[in-house]
C-alpha cells in the first residue's frame, strides 16, 4: 500500500505510533546519502525526499511518505484559504439574507450610490474638460506647444500653469470614473457569484428566488 502523506502533524503521528505498530522507517540521509533505519520518523528536513514504512516482521514496504514540496504546500494553504473564504461567504449569506430578492435590492442599492457618484465625477471631468478646449484656444495665439522657428509670443505663465492643473484635474476626474466603473463591474459580478451561490444552498432554482 502507497499513501502519500501531506500534513506534517500527521506524519509526525504515525512516527508517534511506529513502536506500537511495529514498523520501522527507511529514509536517505540527506547529508551522507547513506540509509538509515528507525522506529521513529526522521526529524522533518526538505532536503528528504521520501519515506518508506517498513512492516518489521515481513520486511514488506507498506507506505511511502512523502513530504510537500514548498510548491505544493504553497498551493495547498491556497486552496485551505479559498475554501475557508467561501465558508466565511456562505455563512454571511444564509445568515444576512432570506431570500435573492433581498440580495438584489441590497445590490441595486450599491450600484445607484455607485451610478450617482460616476454621473458626479463625469460631470466634473466634463467641466475641466471644456475648460481645457478654451485654454487651448486661448493659447494658440501664442508659441504653444513652443517652437524653435515661431514668431508667436511666449505664452503667459500663469495661463500656462491654468492648462497644467487643468490638465491634471482633468486626467484625475477621468481615472476616478474607470475606476468607479471597474468597481462597479467587480460589484455586480460578486452580487451574481452571491445570488448563484444562495440559490445553491437554499436549494432554489433560477425561477424560484424564493
Amino acid at each position: 500500500m502507497t499513501r502519500i502523506m501531506l500534513i506534517a502533524s500527521v506524519l509526525l503521528g504515525l512516527g508517534a505510533m511506529a513502536p506500537a505498530m511495529a514498523e520501522v522507517y527507511k529514509w536517505t540521509d540527506p547529508d551522507s546519502g547513506d540509509t538509515q533505519y528507525a522506529h521513529a520518523m526522521p526529524v522533518r528536513d526538505p532536503r528528504i525526499k521520501v519515506i518508506f514504512v517498513i512492516d518489521e516482521k515481513t520486511g514488506v514496504v507498506t507506505e511511502t511518505i512523502r513530504y510537500l514540496t514548498p510548491e505544493e504546500e504553497q498551493e495547498l494553504k491556497a486552496q485551505d484559504d479559498a475554501q475557508r473564504k467561501q465558508l466565511e461567504r456562505d455563512t454571511y449569506l444564509v445568515k444576512t439574507f432570506l431570500s435573492v430578492e433581498e440580495i438584489e435590492r441590497l445590490r441595486n442599492e450599491r450600484v445607484e450610490t455607485l451610478d450617482a457618484q460616476i454621473q458626479v465625477k463625469g460631470a466634473l471631468a466634463f467641466g475641466q474638460e471644456s475648460k481645457l478646449t478654451d485654454l487651448k484656444t486661448e493659447l494658440a495665439q501664442y508659441n504653444f506647444p513652443v517652437k524653435s522657428d515661431s514668431d508667436l509670443p511666449a505664452a503667459p505663465e500663469d495661463l500656462l500653469l491654468d492648462y497644467a492643473r487643468t490638465l491634471e484635474q482633468a486626467q484625475t476626474y477621468r481615472d476616478d470614473v474607470e475606476a468607479l466603473e471597474d468597481r462597479k463591474t467587480r460589484i455586480n459580478a460578486q452580487f451574481a457569484a452571491d445570488i448563484k451561490r444562495f440559490r445553491e444552498l437554499k436549494g432554489l432554482n433560477a425561477s424560484n428566488s424564493q
